[in-house]
């Protein structure tokens, strides 16, 4: 009897295993999954929020000091200016190139633009800035796009209320048509009170500021598998681990008090790497870090720059703690050990304890998930392991053991 339980619970696992795991790849349990990781983060967003000790930051301001505005050929900085600066950075070979600030210069585009253009082409990853005009009450008009809508990404997948977001009313100032064929464009734009938004409003459509698309680009994260979440425990979960703490309009808060690594932009202009970027500021540059290019200044009481509010945010993100999810082999052990806790249920539990003896187990199990992600952020998706312990519940309440019979007073006589 115990062979056949067993081997009716093996097809049982074995069925279920196939259908979930075929079913997890295709996302249709994800829901569960993304409720169950929104759970954990919210019980351990406190040191989430808490950065922590980065061995190295990846994140530079290439500034372009408005007290230095006279060493440069004119203010703003010209389109020959830039392709110089960016001819400079291209030995560092840096993973995402961001200009917040919008590379227009007014029509008919001044001599230079396709060098600029040319310029950028070396980079792997190129974010620019588009400028836009915030909306302070409800939207009664779709937003102005001028033309460049279909340009802009849109934010897939979006749990909670779309009208937390921050909305705008029209897209002011883009980059140079010219520049736009090989970057990527992002909403550069601040609150009042410094913040970043991390996407924005227009009608029911999401699309992602400047912060989204480098934080995208940095981690790999397309935007099917970048998970925005608005209004309470507002956050964005894109690949490598990476968590976005977010407010709940979905921005990210000013981080005054954030240390920027920064690199004089007149040092990358003197034509030779080795004449004129020093050994500090080569060091600073790197390989494959995340370069931040505007206009800057350093005048007490004045706000800071876009430039320097989009370093010190990426920097302040990127030094917080990283979620890790349990690699595809270590996921086959949580399997594995779910199927003989299923196992044991069929073979050891009596039928009239086997639902609650299943119920048990997989309360166990979350709570063991629940405080090995408090430990090290470490976490397991729950749909199929919990799945396995309740086909083991069933099939050992309908073939588990039988109540064992105690013997009679009647039958003990008779033997006697």
């Amino acid at each position: 009897m115990i062979w056949v339980r067993l081997f009716i619970l093996s097809a049982c696992l074995g069925a279920t295993g196939w259908y979930l795991e075929r079913e997890q790849r295709a996302g249709r349990f994800q829901r569960v999954d993304d409720f169950f990781l929104d759970f954990l983060v919210a019980n351990a967003r406190d040191r989430l929020t808490q950065p922590g000790a980065s061995p190295e930051n990846p994140v530079v301001l290439v500034s372009l000091r408005a007290e230095q505005k006279a060493e440069y050929a004119a203010w703003p900085v010209p389109p020959l200016d830039w392709q110089t600066i960016l001819k400079g950075l291209q030995p560092f070979e840096p993973s995402v190139v961001v200009i917040p600030e919008p590379l227009f210069w007014g029509n008919p585009a001044p001599e230079f633009v396709p060098a600029v253009s040319e310029a950028l082409l070396p980079f792997s990853s190129v974010v620019l800035g588009i400028e836009a005009q915030g909306s302070d009450g409800p939207q009664t008009t779709p937003p102005f796009m001028g033309g460049i809508d279909d340009q802009l990404p849109r934010f897939q997948r979006v749990d909670g209320p779309l009208e937390s977001a921050p909305s705008f009313s029209a897209l002011v100032t883009a980059p140079d048509p010219k520049l736009r064929s090989q970057s990527e464009l992002g909403i550069a734009a601040a609150t009042t009170d410094g913040a970043l938004p991390y996407a924005w409003r227009a009608e029911e459509k999401l699309m992602p500021s400047v912060l989204a698309q480098t934080l995208a680009r940095y981690s790999s994260s397309p935007y099917a598998f970048h998970r925005l979440r608005l209004g309470p425990g507002a956050g964005a979960y894109l690949g490598q681990g990476l968590f976005v703490p977010l407010e709940i309009n979905g921005s990210v808060k000013s981080q005054p008090s954030t240390q920027v690594a920064t690199v004089n932009a007149l040092d990358l202009m003197t034509g030779g790497l080795a004449d004129g970027v020093s050994a500090a500021d080569r060091a600073t540059l790197g390989k494959g870090k995340i370069i931040v290019i505007g206009s800057d200044h350093q005048i007490a009481g004045q706000a800071p720059s876009t430039a320097r509010l989009h370093a010190a945010a990426l920097t302040h993100l990127l030094s917080l703690p990283r979620l890790q999810r349990l690699t595809q082999i270590q996921q086959w052990i949580a399997w594995g050990l779910a199927s003989l806790a299923a196992a044991w249920i069929v073979l050891r539990v009596r039928r009239s304890r086997a639902l609650h003896a299943g119920i048990a187990l997989i309360f166990a199990a979350l709570v063991i998930s629940f405080l090995v992600f408090q430990a090290n952020f470490l976490w397991c998706p729950p749909t199929l392991p919990v799945a396995l312990i309740g086909v083991g519940a069933v099939v050992g309440l309908i073939f588990g053991r039988g109540q064992v019979q105690q013997p009679t007073l009647e039958s003990s006589s008779a033997s006697q």
